[in-house]
């Protein structure tokens, strides 16, 4: 070794608050040099796993609140939906006199710099359902399917004329 880091070396064990900084120092360019984000952690959803997972959990939560009315069992439940998530993003808006008349230009608003930009979301608007299916014992009864008609119309404000309920396989 030559004498430039011995000399360096013997000043670090010398001086513990340097040994500390220069650690500080370090694992500070490692927390820039590594990615920390998301998807890295395993949180990212594709958007079809999504709609996939909100489809499950409805359907589970239609199911339990089926399977609590009086003369009701074995129920399995379809959801079906008439879009995906819809994402509604902050704008602004600009009206320009032209020779033309007056034309409006619209433009998102983003937070952010080159390829870390991403536009400003206001709010995430869930899926439209479009018709739900229950199958389950006691859906043959005219009164229980009412009932069953009724209760998930009103909890999901989808119209009653696109709910079906059969009886299931005894």
């Amino acid at each position: 070794m030559s004498k430039k880091n011995i000399d360096f070396f013997t000043y670090v064990k010398n001086k513990k608050n340097t040994f500390v900084i220069i650690a500080l120092i370090v694992l500070g360019l490692l927390l820039l040099v590594l990615p920390i984000n998301s998807t890295s952690a395993g949180t990212y959803q594709s958007e079809d796993e999504r709609l996939n997972k909100y489809i499950n959990d409805t359907e589970d939560k239609i199911e339990t609140l089926c399977s609590k009315i009086q003369g009701v069992s074995n129920v399995n439940v379809t959801v079906y939906l008439d879009s995906g998530f819809e994402t509604v993003y902050a704008y602004n808006e600009q009206n320009k006199a032209t020779s033309n008349g007056i034309n409006s230009e619209k433009k998102y608003v983003t937070i952010g710099s080159g390829n870390d930009e991403s536009m400003v979301c206001i709010v995430e608007k869930m899926p439209n359902i479009c018709g739900i299916a229950i199958v389950c014992s006691g859906g043959g009864n005219p009164v229980i399917a009412n009932q069953l008609i009724n209760l998930i119309s009103s909890a999901y404000n989808v119209p009653k004329n696109k709910i079906y309920v059969a009886e299931g396989k005894k």
